[in-house]
Formats: structure tokens, C-alpha cells, sequence
């Protein structure tokens, strides 16, 4: 994983601190990953993925929300992993 050092403008503190703080995460650089991933999702970059690498995104994506879920007490993770398990044994 790549590190990047990123400067915003107040404006954008201020969104992130009064409207996504909580919504996309809690952390600065996690709030931040998270809106980057979501641009470039809804732009189409990641249709050009492999298959491999859309699981790999799409699993980034769904691990990072549960540790957010879980963090706040909302999920147990590993009562998620047992429902995943029975959903997958029933197909």
C-alpha cells in the first residue's frame, strides 16, 4: 500500500469534520481513502480491472466498512463471517 501526503483546503476540513467524519469513517486518512475510492468507482475506473482485482477492490471496500461497524459496536465480525458462510453453504 502507497502513502501519500495531501494538503485540502479548510472548506474541505470542514465537510469532512461536520458531514462525513462518522458517515465514511473516523479517521482523516480513512475518511479520505474512502472518498477516493468512491470517485473513481462511480467515474468507471475500476471497470477495467481484472476480475481478480474488481474481488480485490470490492473486498477492500466491504472489509474497510466492517471494521468502521464494528468500531462503533454495530457488527461483530465474526457473526458476520458466520452469515456470509451459511448464505454461501445455501447456493
Amino acid at each position: 500500500m502507497r502513502r501519500a501526503l495531501v494538503s485540502l483546503p479548510e472548506g474541505v476540513w470542514k465537510i469532512i469534520d461536520e458531514q462525513l467524519r462518522g458517515e465514511m469513517g473516523d479517521k482523516d486518512s480513512e475518511i479520505i481513502r474512502n472518498i477516493v475510492i468512491a470517485f473513481l468507482t462511480q467515474q468507471g475506473y475500476f471497470a477495467c480491472q481484472s476480475v481478480n482485482e474488481k474481488i480485490e477492490t470490492v473486498d477492500t471496500i466491504i472489509s474497510s466498512l466492517a471494521e468502521i461497524l464494528e468500531e462503533k459496536g454495530q457488527l461483530n465480525y465474526a457473526e458476520l463471517e458466520a452469515r456470509i458462510g451459511n448464505k454461501i453453504a445455501k447456493q
